[in-house]
């Protein structure tokens, strides 16, 4: 099962991703970019690691791009080959080219949702990456 780290400041939209994800990974949760990165770190140094991360880009205090450059930073301290470096799915409001510009090529996101999306959208996303398969699929769902 996967280990999932979903960081955002809206507990609605985290709560919304939760449920999403539960049947796939265990869930953790942070409220900022600061609790985020710790949770990180925490999880890289003492494990088991992470291994699909989604972050919120517009937070207070320490915003989604900040937080996965620390992240990206702590695996690359820790010698974690690319390979296996967490994977990162960036969510926001916003969708212009600057923020996605910095999402894939400053922080090294694999993705990025444009909110709102649907359940199946991050479903899709997964699939796209090989972290779930349709094998895993549970019983259709209605989005809130």
């Amino acid at each position: 099962m996967l280990r999932a780290l979903i960081v955002d400041d809206d507990p609605i939209n985290t709560r919304f991703l939760v449920e999403i994800l539960t049947p796939y990974a265990i869930c953790d949760t942070a409220a900022n970019g600061h609790a985020g990165l710790e949770a990180f770190r925490r999880a890289l140094t003492v494990g088991p690691a992470y291994d699909l991360i989604l972050l919120d880009v517009m937070m207070p205090g320490m915003d989604g791009h900040r937080a996965l450059e620390g992240m990206r930073h702590l695996e690359h301290v820790q010698g974690v080959p690319s390979s296996d470096a967490a994977k990162v799915i960036m969510i926001s409001a916003l969708d212009d080219a600057r923020t996605m510009y910095r999402a894939f090529f400053q922080g090294q996101a694999m993705s990025f949702l444009s909110k709102p999306f649907s359940s199946e959208t991050v479903l899709q996303e997964l699939r796209k990456f090989d972290l779930i398969d349709s094998a895993q699929e549970p019983p259709p769902r209605s989005d809130p």
